[in-house]
């Protein structure tokens, strides 16, 4: 049975490529992919001067700008656009970032990537760049970033119509994000891809476009300028490349429409009534505005959370106060001394599923790009070997991987001799708090100010902003981020939802036998690290007691489950003599959990107007004129990751910090609505 969650995986489908005289050619759209005499002068010619690049690049006051593309193909056009930004960043030393964003349907795997970039030997560097971050070929957005380049790449692997849509959605809500300043318009001609082309499509381009924002195609088909007429843009034939006769142009000329979402619901322009079928307004938020008076922000937890949103919001320049009650960061869940990540993958690939799997991906990318001498800082054991329920589970993985074409990743290999084992390769176990000191080493230290033993008292709304109160400090931010954990009366203060806290206990100890004869890290309902030559890392327990405290029987039932492990798989078991006289060795905390098992990353929700403009909702008419946004603007939630913590920190701080700048979100929007806060509020209407 598949899910509509699955149904949208199942969309998305390598491109079939033949090769013809060593160049690709497609077998579902019959066309080849670039022109074989000179297709980088074509792909220049069309886009890049067809959009008037670079001189808007240069001689603009604009710093950063966003381009959008439709057909990602070989690559060829990134690689191109990439290399003409890096050349105009020379010439004018004002522009900060470019954001590319790429809707293929259809991506190329890696190995076809490669073979078509040796045509183009100029863009080594770029095309290395992105062969080395390149994901895996399934549905959603997998952002990339090119620090080096001032440049994010977000390829999403999806049709264009619901790529356009997850803009359109992304825009509306956050109501001033999402503006595209040029698109290229590369899809395969409109006789052979209708579905790239067509007034619908034409719309939502209007919908993301400035007035005044470019666009250039190779087409001038009547089925590729009417809709583009009829949606606002004004058009211009120009000479077209070589032989060919003629190209199109198009600026947007019209006011955005951007707001008007008449397409979907079948009710008047005039008055427009809530409809739960395509509405969801109560994640709308207010404009997300960067006050120029103070640039500065505050973040409460020094967790993993914390750390990690210290290091994205860096990247945007903020300054940042990072508070904590404690003397040092990681001092309460994330003070395990190791943390395990894998992705954990159901059959139907829900929101749980796919934000696993994208935060895995961004994490690896993250690992990919340290330095030996950090890796070694902070990684204690690399590979894992998660051992399934049953060998039931194992073999429904492995469908789902073949499926999804994920065994780069995920290996269907007897490791430890197992008939219920999975072998994750890129997985590792991770010193926590070594790697929140790594990610706040790479924020600039004007940026940084950490404030510790900073117990927040008081966290008062004032007019433009929020003030907070402790002992030592009065002060007030325009944006607040709550990053604690379960231990936080002041962010459960905020959280207007029900959560769970579950006790986590890990223990170590040493024994050389057994570190010696355990390469891997395994992870069944406890897992086993190898930290080193001689000692063992254990953890960690789902307890719903409170003990703060190390506790005996808490380490013996881990000792115990580790060893009924050990000895299915043939390795070193704990002597009964060391399980029974082990000291307490070892680290504590308490998880947080929402009720879905889903982090809370968002706005915090403001509560009284969501009841007051939703109240009887489904039996009473809703002028959707009358909404408005439901946060309580500049106050944030990055919390609730429960077991997830490692794995989860940097892609959904990334998205928390694109809400607060402006920026594009790592992660499509109805996954960002599955973890915004403001759910909790409307869970039977998800």
């Amino acid at each position: 049975m598949s899910s509509s969650h699955l149904l949208k995986f199942e969309k998305v489908k390598p491109a079939e490529i033949v090769w013809r005289e060593d160049i690709p050619f497609s077998k579902e759209f019959d066309d080849i992919y670039f022109n074989p005499q000179d297709g980088l002068a074509e792909s220049e010619y069309v886009f890049l001067e067809g959009n008037d690049l670079p001189n808007d690049w240069v001689n603009s006051r604009q710093t950063n700008f966003c381009l959008a593309e439709l057909g990602f193909g070989s690559g060829l056009n990134f690689l191109m656009t990439a290399a003409r930004w890096q050349q105009s960043r020379t010439e004018n030393k004002n522009l900060e970032h470019l954001n590319y964003i790429s809707i293929e349907k259809r991506p190329f795997f890696a190995s076809d990537l490669k073979r078509s970039h040796q045509h183009w030997p100029q863009f080594k560097t770029i095309s290395e760049a992105l062969l080395g971050r390149y994901p895996s070929l399934t549905y959603g957005r997998h952002q990339l970033v090119f620090s080096e380049l001032k440049l994010t790449l977000t390829l999403m692997i999806m049709p264009a119509e619901d790529a356009l849509a997850d803009l359109e959605l992304e825009s509306r809500q956050q109501q001033n994000k999402i503006k595209i300043d040029h698109w290229f318009l590369d899809g395969f001609a409109p006789a052979k891809n209708q579905s790239m082309w067509g007034l619908s499509l034409a719309k939502k381009l209007a919908r993301l476009s400035n007035t005044g924002s470019k666009l250039a195609t190779f087409s001038v088909a009547s089925s590729v300028r009417r809709p583009l007429q009829q949606a606002g843009f004004s058009l211009t034939k120009k000479k077209g490349f070589g032989r060919k006769r003629e190209m199109l142009t198009a600026k947007y000329t019209e006011e955005n429409t951007l707001l008007d979402t008449s397409e979907s619901p079948r009710t008047p322009k005039a008055i427009r009534y809530l409809n739960l079928k395509y509405d969801k307004p109560w994640f709308n938020l207010s404009p997300s505005q960067r006050d120029n008076n103070s640039n500065r922000i505050a973040i409460i937890g020094a967790g993993i959370a914390g750390c990690a949103l210290s290091f994205q919001l860096a990247k945007y320049g903020y300054q940042i106060d990072l508070y904590d009650e404690n003397k040092s960061i990681a001092s309460s869940a994330s003070g395990a001394a190791a943390g395990i990540f894998h992705p954990q993958l159901t059959a139907d690939m829900n929101y749980n599923s796919q934000l696993n799997w994208l935060a895995y991906l961004y994490l690896l990318r993250f690992l990919q790009e340290l330095t030996s001498k950090e890796k070694s800082e902070i990684i204690l054991s690399q590979g894992l070997v998660r051992l399934l329920p049953e060998k039931k589970s194992r073999q429904q993985l492995h469908q789902l991987t073949t499926k999804l074409l994920l065994s780069e990743w995920i290996k269907d290999e007897d490791f430890y001799h197992s008939s219920r084992g999975v072998f994750f390769p890129h997985s590792a176990a991770i010193d926590i708090p070594a790697l929140c000191h790594l990610l706040l080493s790479k924020i600039s230290v004007s940026q940084l100010n950490l404030e510790f033993e900073q117990k927040i008292q008081q966290l008062e709304q004032v007019s433009d902003g929020w003030k907070i109160i402790s002992e030592k400090v009065e002060r007030k931010y325009p944006h607040v981020i709550l990053c604690g954990g379960a231990n936080s009366l002041l962010t459960k203060r905020w959280l207007n939802c029900e959560t769970n806290t579950t006790r986590g206990q890990t223990c170590f100890f040493k024994n050389k036998d057994l570190s010696q004869n355990l390469p891997k890290a395994l992870v069944e309902q406890t897992y086993v690290v190898p930290k080193g030559v001689d000692t063992i890392h254990l953890g960690t327990t789902f307890e719903n007691f409170t003990d703060d405290n190390l506790n005996q029987q808490s380490q013996t039932n881990m000792l115990l489950k580790a060893n009924t492990l050990l000895t299915e798989l043939k390795l070193p078991t704990i002597s009964r003599q060391q399980v029974e006289t082990l000291p307490l060795k070892g680290t504590l905390g308490y998880r947080l959990h929402s009720m879905d098992r889903l982090p809370l990353v968002g706005p915090v929700s403001d509560v009284a107007k969501l009841e007051k403009d939703f109240a009887n909702i489904g039996q009473r008419r809703i002028n959707m004129a009358d909404l408005s946004y439901y946060n309580l603007p500049g106050l944030w939630l990055n919390t609730a990751y429960g077991s997830h913590g490692l794995l989860y920190s940097l892609i959904v701080s990334s998205h928390l910090a694109s809400l607060i700048a402006n920026d594009i979100s790592p992660i499509s929007s109805e996954l960002a609505n599955s973890i915004s806060p403001i759910r909790m509020h409307f869970r039977k209407s998800n």
